[in-house]
């Protein structure tokens, strides 16, 4: 992460807990201080319903901004969001936002259906396999075209990469805190 820039005030460290990364803004677009986001969401249509995004190199230091329009873009790499803030009102103040990312309020975001998760709510849980072994911990998790990937660190070992899809995926349960696989050979190794 970006150090703190000298005299940068800190959010509520409640609100800063809440925050989840919505996406990363580009550049500006057009001539009235609407800015281009490359979103970091599987669902960009999350943006629509955001009264509120916060703006910061990390959470602990974003700001609150008001969002008074949400459009998006199809480009042949997928959806652009384009966002205009109050108080950005030309290219010249888009422009001062790039590189910033863009955060939301998990409160104010739609509510999960009942087999949905946050991919952050996966870091930390326990990987075992279906015979009960244990394989290591979730450090990350990619979102690849087509399905997540589960990076486990395995203590002494190199990390393993778990494809996201149900013919190795067995089970994921956040009550419990782990993720339950089905390995094949060659999977681990």
């Amino acid at each position: 992460m970006a150090a703190r820039k000298e005299g940068a005030t800190r959010l509520d460290p409640e609100i800063a807990e809440e925050l989840l990364l919505m996406g990363r803004f580009f550049r500006p677009h057009g001539l009235r201080g609407e800015v281009k986001v490359i979103p970091e969401t599987d669902d960009p249509d999350h943006f629509s319903g955001l009264e509120t995004v916060y703006v910061g190199q990390e959470p602990e230091v974003a700001s609150p901004r008001l969002v008074q329009s949400v459009r998006f873009q199809q480009t042949k790499h997928g959806v652009t969001v384009i966002l205009k803030l109050e108080g950005v009102d030309s290219p010249e103040s888009a422009g001062a936002l790039r590189d910033q990312f863009v955060y939301a309020r998990e409160s104010d975001l739609p509510e999960l259906e009942e087999d949905e998760v946050y991919l952050h709510d996966l870091i930390g849980l326990a990987v075992v396999t279906e015979a009960g072994e244990q394989v290591g911990t979730v450090s990350d998790v990619l979102d690849m075209p087509g399905h997540i990937t589960y990076v486990v660190e395995r203590p002494g070992q190199s990390d393993a990469l778990i494809p996201g899809v149900p013919e190795f995926v067995i089970e994921v349960d956040l009550d419990a805190g782990r993720v339950v696989i089905r390995p094949i050979e060659g999977l681990l190794e």
